[in-house]
């Protein structure tokens, strides 16, 4: 669990993507190709990628492992990373299913390096958050 304010950890969910999205190595292709399109231009591709946000600073806030390392080195940036490689790769904006099964990938792959760590098999703390904001909605 974290000791940040939420508005300091959604702020910082952010940054990390958007410093992982940029840094991809082809961003600058993938973002004019999708520019050229008519999907859409920057407002929706900042929307898209900021979608995650909320799920991303749930389980920062909110996760009961232990943090093996830097949650948001080594999730939150990776992840503004893939995203800006499916972007690159199709010229269009992950769907958003697509993004949350990466997502659950990356954030159980970070809590499976930490010693003495219980699996979590009936809800991963993806779903966990999902429901959350879900929940939060109503």
């Amino acid at each position: 669990m974290c000791n940040h304010s939420k508005s300091t950890t959604v702020a910082m969910s952010a940054a990390f993507l958007a410093i992982g999205m940029k840094e991809h190595a082809d961003f600058e292709r993938a973002y004019a190709r999708y520019s050229e399109s008519e999907e859409g231009g920057q407002i929706e591709l900042v929307a898209a990628l900021t979608s995650y946000v909320p799920i991303i600073a749930t389980i920062f806030d909110n996760e009961e492992r232990d943090f093996p390392g830097v949650f948001h080195y080594e999730v939150t940036e990776p992840f503004g990373a893939w995203f800006a490689g499916s972007l690159c790769a199709t010229g269009k904006l992950p769907e958003w299913i697509d993004g949350m099964v990466k997502l659950a990938e990356m954030v159980e792959a970070f809590f499976a390096q930490g010693c003495n760590q219980v699996p979590m098999l009936e809800k991963t703390s993806v779903t966990r958050a999902t429901n959350y904001q879900i929940g939060s909605l109503v």
